[in-house]
């Protein structure tokens, strides 16, 4: 079964006429959010427990969240798009790669907050982090939350974030 990219994330179809630079036009228009996506997700690989607890605002729940960001990040339409447009240096695309397929390969086991500060796979994925934000020119660490909305326990808007 092939799954369309394109209408999960809500583009109708071209018609027969169409062609496929409008789809990728649309995309475009989005490149800072994916951009910003790729960067946070791997941000938050450089935070310590204490830190990503102090997400708890932004990240409902930033464990689970550090595994979900940067599944999102590698939507393959939207990763694609900012080697496209240049936005990434596409000599760095199997680097991202291969930064996610460290943390696939990380034990379930140790997806806990015990393991996160002390298990030598969690210090080696923090550094390759660091040194991938440092390669893509990112010197900041503080997570972008441009994009995001935060909401009280009533549902209520207490930041609105940028529309995608």
């Amino acid at each position: 079964m092939k799954i369309n990219l394109k209408t999960i994330f809500g583009f109708k179809p071209a018609s027969t006429g169409a062609s496929v630079d409008q789809a990728e036009i649309e995309y475009d228009k989005h490149v800072d959010f994916y951009y910003s996506n790729i960067i946070n997700s791997i941000v938050l690989y450089t935070y310590n427990a204490a830190q990503l607890e102090d997400m708890s605002e932004v990240l409902l729940n930033p464990l689970t969240e550090l595994y979900e960001e940067l599944e999102y990040a590698f939507t393959p339409v939207c990763f694609e798009t900012v080697f496209r447009l240049g936005v990434i240096d596409s000599s760095l695309k199997n680097e991202l790669f291969e930064f996610k397929n460290e943390v696939h390969s990380i034990p379930r086991e140790i997806w806990d907050w015990k393991f996160f500060d002390s298990h030598d796979i969690w210090i080696t994925i923090r550094q390759k982090a660091n040194i991938l934000l440092d390669k893509l020119g990112v010197e900041s660490r503080t997570y972008n939350e441009d994009y995001t909305s935060i909401y009280d326990q009533d549902g209520n808007i207490i930041r609105k974030g940028k529309k995608v």
